[in-house]
């Protein structure tokens, strides 16, 4: 017992800040970071890819020989050098290979069609873009508008099996993706005459070493310049949090070219020594049989994830006893879905619960962390060692009293250096306090428990006004996913002459027969009873297929909130009785 309450005040004071006066932060680029931690452990596994095993001493060696490769090619310190990515060998020795030469790695998403990614293009027009050669049609428009250099690479180049590399081969020759010029072939590159001296780079806090696209608190697309030593720091945090240890195995399906949660991963990962398993199959179907598969000792996920673990017949019991940490990202998990998951991966033989919390590109991902089994479930915890946060009246900017509602500044060695070219989206979003300190603000609202820990109400720019009352869509939806006939739901502003707004619930039913006066029943009893008349729908519109998300699968409520303007006329034929 005396045990357990010792682990528990460390665990607390880890968020207090107390480790913050004994350890001090790394200074330098993401590279070196890996290299000095990586040391005393160059002959364990770093990367596993289907059956490759690749170790750390040979890792090194490949980012070596891509950095010196790159060099020879033209890549220069300061280059703004696109890349456009799967989790592959090859992506991981050319993110880190860029990292040494001092370049600016510019995140572009596979999932883009060619005007998103025109348009990342035309604001960040880097040197070049390496990519995979099945993308190459989305590049190809902006890379001659532009004078970018193509450079193409296959995601099977560390599959040895000859016949699926053919097929591949054939089908990316057929569709124009083969580009004939060794000079637009990465694998080429890479087996050139090399130049003996290269110039590495000495990296200077504060400088911008990768861009990655958000939306943000706005909406507005923007591009986030951040320092790679913040990473550093978000990763040395970490270790006074997570308990993966060297030697141990971490699933790789979150993409990590262009996503701050992914490349956070890899990281911590890689720096940890333990093993990143990587999977090209990142999609919630496949996540079962690739923990299964490689092992895992930990995974990352979004809630939709871990939701697919949820009455799935493959998982049998013990089928994931060597999972020990479970975490999930992206966007917030329904409680009851969590706790569905939750029970889920215990009957597979996992001991602990699945963790999350909250964060954001902004601040190279997580400010919060909720340890699941150990923080109060339904919280996002603790914030993370070295970052400080502050709850103020979104008007005023006065501090509010612990346990009232109020936006979240947060600020610490992962802050972003600004938005690229956006200086009115960069002034918009980081704000002064009266001695000067520097706070970015998340325009998120949360409050404070007894317990330290914060609890997350949700998106200001979401909130809207119903009569005299503040309406947090989040809390809504929070209640309304834990009725079992609903799926998904989302909440959006409707305008009404009385009452400025009201709600109205989109809705997926989990069974297209379900009773719909029953379920709205439910409905309208759980949302007056917890959260009072005003979160009452106004609205309802039900939906036979999925709700719309966006590239980063998080519930597109803009699209749905632009329909409502679209539909504004047909408004009755959804009009409730409730209000």
């Amino acid at each position: 017992m005396a045990e357990n309450i010792m682990k528990e005040v460390k665990f607390i004071d880890y968020y207090n800040g107390a480790i913050e006066k004994s350890d001090s932060l790394p200074k330098g680029n993401e590279y070196d970071f890996l290299l000095e931690r990586n040391k005393s452990h160059m002959r364990e596994t770093a990367l596993t890819f289907g059956k490759k095993n690749i170790s750390f001493e040979e890792l090194h060696e490949k980012i070596d020989e891509y950095a010196r490769a790159l060099y020879h090619y033209g890549v220069r310190k300061g280059d703004y050098i696109g890349v456009c990515v799967a989790n592959t060998p090859e992506s991981v020795y050319l993110v880190y290979a860029l990292n040494k030469l001092g370049a600016v790695m510019v995140g572009l998403s596979p999932l883009n069609n060619e005007y998103k990614m025109v348009r990342d293009i035309e604001l960040t027009q880097p040197k070049m873009i390496f990519t995979l050669d099945f993308m190459y049609s989305t590049i190809k428009k902006a890379c001659a508008e532009y004078s970018i250099k193509p450079i193409l690479y296959s995601p099977l180049l560390s599959i040895k099996n000859p016949i699926i590399k053919g097929l591949y081969n054939f089908k990316q020759h057929k569709e124009g993706n083969l580009l004939s010029s060794k000079e637009n072939r990465l694998d080429k590159i890479i087996k050139s005459d090399k130049l003996s001296n290269v110039e590495y780079s000495k990296h200077i806090n504060g400088t911008c070493t990768n861009i990655m696209f958000t939306g943000g608190s706005s909406g507005v697309h923007k591009g986030v310049m951040l320092d790679g030593n913040g990473l550093n720091c978000v990763v040395k945090a970490l270790d006074h949090v997570l308990v993966l240890e060297p030697g141990m195995v971490h699933l790789g399906n979150i993409p990590f070219g262009h996503m701050c949660f992914g490349r956070l991963v890899l990281h911590y990962v890689l720096c940890k020594n333990a093993t990143y398993a990587l999977t090209l199959k990142a999609m919630p179907q496949d996540f079962l049989d690739e923990m299964i598969r490689v092992h895992a000792n930990g995974a990352m996920g979004g809630p939709v994830h871990w939701e697919a673990l949820i009455d799935n017949p493959k998982l049998k019991k013990g089928c994931l006893g060597e999972l020990i940490q479970p975490l999930s990202g992206g966007e917030l998990f329904k409680p009851q879905r969590l706790k569905q998951a939750n029970e889920a991966i215990k009957h597979a033989g996992c001991k602990a619960e699945i963790g999350n919390g909250l964060g954001s590109t902004e601040m190279w991902a997580p400010t919060h962390v909720c340890v699941g089994g150990r923080n109060t479930s339904g919280t996002i915890g603790y914030e993370l060692p070295f970052v400080h946060s502050k709850i103020v009246d979104p008007i005023t900017f006065e501090e509010v009293h612990d346990g009232e509602n109020g936006l979240l500044l947060v600020n610490g060695p992962g802050m972003m250096l600004g938005y690229f070219k956006n200086e009115k989206e960069t002034e918009s979003v980081f704000c002064f306090d009266e001695s000067g300190t520097k706070w970015y603000n998340t325009k998120d609202i949360v409050r404070k428990l007894p317990t330290d820990e914060y609890e997350y109400i949700g998106r200001i720019k979401r909130n809207f006004v119903s009569g005299v009352d503040n309406i947090y869509p989040e809390q809504i939806e929070q209640l309304l996913i834990q009725i079992p006939e609903i799926r998904e739901v989302a909440v959006t502003p409707i305008p009404d002459e009385n009452e400025q707004h009201l709600p109205k619930y989109h809705i997926r039913l989990s069974e297209e027969n379900c009773d719909k006066a029953k379920t709205e029943a439910s409905i309208v009893s759980i949302v007056e009873s917890t959260l009072g008349r005003t979160a009452v729908p106004g609205y309802i519109e039900y939906y036979d297929k999925p709700l719309p998300r966006t590239d980063n699968g998080k519930l597109d409520v803009t699209l749905l909130s632009q329909k409502d303007i679209d539909s504004i006329q047909d408004k009755d034929r959804y009009r409730t009785a409730f209000r």
